[in-house]
Formats: structure tokens, C-alpha cells, sequence
């Protein structure tokens, strides 16, 4: 019995090979790796509950605030209205959450505000239809009380 002689590697076995283990190796990210969408969590109204303000020219003398069932608008010092909250759903968008919130008035007539959310830094806000305004969360706690409308 004569030994036989192992098979040489040439360059194209070597390529091959590291093929192989390359397309081996992005299919197992792929099955594997967390999906981008998963780690952005649904936004509930305890994320989003405080005072929001901009400084934006536009709007300085506006609020937003949410509350764990209202939302509400202000407009200077004795201007707002609260809404009570329907329903709030939310999607990821990016490097943000698009949040759709329906909200209801006492005569019960609908209404519906989408606009982005990042929570990190305190939390930041910006309406889908709006560029160029950023809503800050300056006070963590509703601090307003007003009326219903």
C-alpha cells in the first residue's frame, strides 16, 4: 500500500474557501443579528408625560403637554386646551420613533397629530409635517391644568 500524498492547496482552492466562509459567515448575521426595527420600543404616554417647549422664534410662547390620559396646547400665559388621549400608536422612522396620536375634544370630534420622538437627552420631539422645530421636554411632570375643550 503506497501512502498517499495530500492534496495541495492552489491559490483558487484558498479563494474558494474564503468565499465560503464569508457568504457562511453574512448569512448568520443575517439570520441572527437583532433587526434595527426591534430596538426601537413602542413609545407609551409615560415617555412622553411632561412639558414640552421650543426655541423656536415661531412658537416660544407654546407648550405641549402630555399627561397619562391628555394632551394639551398652550399658547401664552392663560391660553390652553386639554384633549383627552384616544389612542397612541407608534412606528420606527430612522433614527426615530413616528408617533400617530389620536385625541378626541368634549363634543367628541377627532383629531390626529403624528410627529417624531427620541427619547435620549431628556427627549426630543418634532411634528412630521414641520421642519425645523424641535420640542424639548423642560419639565418631566404635567405642570399645567387646563380646561377641556
Amino acid at each position: 500500500m503506497q501512502p498517499t500524498n495530500p492534496k495541495k492547496s492552489t491559490l483558487a482552492d484558498t479563494i474558494r474557501d474564503v468565499i465560503l466562509l464569508g457568504i457562511t459567515l453574512v448569512a448568520i448575521y443575517w439570520l441572527l443579528a437583532p433587526d434595527k426595527a426591534r430596538l426601537l420600543y413602542p413609545v407609551s404616554l409615560a415617555d412622553l408625560q411632561g412639558v414640552w417647549t421650543t426655541t423656536h422664534p415661531q412658537y416660544q410662547d407654546r407648550f405641549l403637554q402630555f399627561s397619562d390620559a391628555t394632551v394639551a396646547f398652550g399658547w401664552g400665559e392663560a391660553d390652553a386646551g386639554a384633549y383627552a388621549i384616544d389612542e397612541l400608536d407608534s412606528e420606527p422612522a430612522g433614527n426615530s420613533t413616528l408617533v400617530h396620536l389620536r385625541y378626541v375634544d368634549m363634543a367628541s370630534t377627532d383629531y390626529q397629530l403624528s410627529f417624531h420622538y427620541v427619547g435620549q437627552n431628556g427627549g426630543t420631539i418634532w411634528m412630521k409635517n414641520q421642519t425645523g422645530v424641535y420640542w424639548i421636554r423642560t419639565n418631566p411632570e404635567p405642570i399645567y391644568n387646563p380646561a377641556f375643550k
